[in-house]
C-alpha cells in the first residue's frame, strides 16, 4: 500500500518519549505531522487516512498506559498502520505495550511494529541518565525506517499478526505517593497549570497541586521557567535509593515487527 506522510502522536511529561516518537518518524524520510497529546486542553489538529502510519509513543507509568492517553485518543478516527512505543525508565515496560495495542485497535488503528526504549528516568533522573543517546536515536530511526518498508508491503485492509509482552488483564497500579510541589520560587506564570495533563494545577493558584489529580508525570517541573516544582527532597532521595535496586541503566532496547497473517 502506498504510505505518504507520518503522523507522530505522544504523551511526553519530561520530554523524552517526544524524542524517540520523532525519530522514529523521521527515519521513514516522509513529511511528518506531530500532536503531543500530553496537555489537558490538548486538541487533534489533524485526522489519519488509510495511507498515513502513525507514531503512537507512550511513557509507562507503572507498566501501564497513562490514564489520559485513551481520552485522547477518542479524539482520532484512527485507520492505517501503526507504529506503538513504550519509554520507560529501565525498570520494566510490563503490560505498556499490549495495553497501547488495545488502545490503538479501539481507536480503529493496525498495529504492524512495537518497541520498548529505554529513557531517563523522569523522576529519578540518575537512573539511565542520558538516554535516549545517538545509539538509541539512531535505532528508533531504523525502526521507521523499517516499519514504513512493512507497511509499503502490506495490502490496505490487510491483517496483521503482532506478539507482544504483556498481560491481559493490565497489572494494577494505583500511582505513587510523590507529587511535585511549588517553592518559593513560584512567580505564578501558569504554564504549570497549562501544560498539566489532568488539571492537577487550578490555573486560578498554580502554587497548588491537587494530590488526588496528579498522576506524577513531571510535566510540570519540566516546563517550568524558574525551576520553582519538585518532588522535595526526600523524595528526590527515596526514589532514586529504591529503583536502583531495580533499575539497569544499560538495558537494551526491544523490537518487534508484525508480518502479514496467512
Amino acid at each position: 500500500m502506498e504510505i505518504t506522510k507520518v503522523q507522530a502522536i505522544y504523551f511526553s511529561g519530561t520530554g523524552t518519549t517526544r524524542k524517540l516518537c520523532a525519530a522514529v518518524a523521521g527515519g521513514t524520510g516522509l513529511a511528518v505531522e506531530e500532536w503531543d497529546c500530553t496537555p489537558q486542553r490538548a486538541k487533534a489538529p489533524f485526522q489519519p487516512d488509510a495511507h498515513t502510519l502513525t507514531v503512537l509513543a507512550v511513557p509507562s507509568f507503572g507498566g501501564r498506559v497513562p490514564a489520559p492517553v485513551a481520552r485522547r485518543l477518542e479524539q482520532l478516527q484512527g485507520c492505517g498502520p501503526a507504529v506503538l512505543l513504550s519509554v520507560y525508565g529501565s525498570r520494566a515496560s510490563e503490560d505498556t505495550l499490549v495495553e497501547l495495542h488495545d488502545l490503538a485497535v479501539k481507536a480503529g488503528y493496525r498495529p504492524i511494529a512495537a518497541a520498548e526504549f529505554v529513557a531517563q528516568h523522569s523522576m529519578a533522573p540518575q537512573m539511565a541518565a542520558g538516554r535516549p543517546n545517538e545509539s538509541d536515536l539512531a535505532q528508533a530511526g531504523e525502526l521507521g525506517k523499517q516499519a514504513l518498508a512493512l507497511a509499503k508491503r502490506l495490502a490496505e485492509g490487510a491483517a496483521v499478526q503482532l506478539e507482544l509482552p504483556g498481560n491481559r488483564p493490565y497489572r494494577e497500579f494505583g500511582g505513587v505517593p510523590f507529587h511535585p510541589k511549588a517553592s518559593k520560587k513560584c512567580v505564578e506564570c501558569g504554564r504549570c497549570a497549562d501544560q498539566c495533563p489532568v488539571g492537577a494545577i487550578p490555573a486560578q493558584n498554580p502554587r497548588k497541586t491537587e494530590d488526588k489529580a496528579c498522576i506524577t508525570c513531571m510535566r510540570c517541573v519540566a516546563v517550568c521557567p524558574v525551576k520553582a516544582r519538585s518532588l522535595g527532597k526526600i523524595a528526590e532521595m527515596a526514589v532514586p535509593a529504591k529503583l536502583r535496586k531495580v533499575c539497569d541503566s544499560n538495558r537494551a532496547n526491544q523490537i518487534w515487527l508484525g508480518h502479514p497473517e496467512t
